[in-house]
């Protein structure tokens, strides 16, 4: 994905949060589908949350629990559409 901006902040905040939905897995370590209640969704939830965009004068924390849920459902969705190769 090449970014068109020229913010370097926000270019390194995209590949964070890109590089953080990428390692999302499929499944919980016993095999089921990943659910909201599963340890690795509330994970990558808090992962989301945490992650800034780091401002000479401050972080900013732009994702919140709503947009953290919103974002893990459409990388799953994503990858549920995606063939296996």
């Amino acid at each position: 994905m090449q970014s068109k901006s020229d913010s370097q902040v926000f270019k390194d905040w995209s590949t964070k949060v890109d590089e953080l939905l990428s390692r999302l897995p499929k499944t919980t370590i016993g095999g089921e589908p990943l659910e909201y209640q599963d340890d690795e969704y509330q994970d990558m939830m808090r992962k989301l949350q945490q992650c800034s965009m780091n401002f000479e004068d401050m972080p900013i924390y732009p994702i919140n629990k709503t947009i953290a849920n919103k974002l893990i459902q459409d990388q799953m969705r994503g990858a549920d559409e995606r063939p296996d190769i």
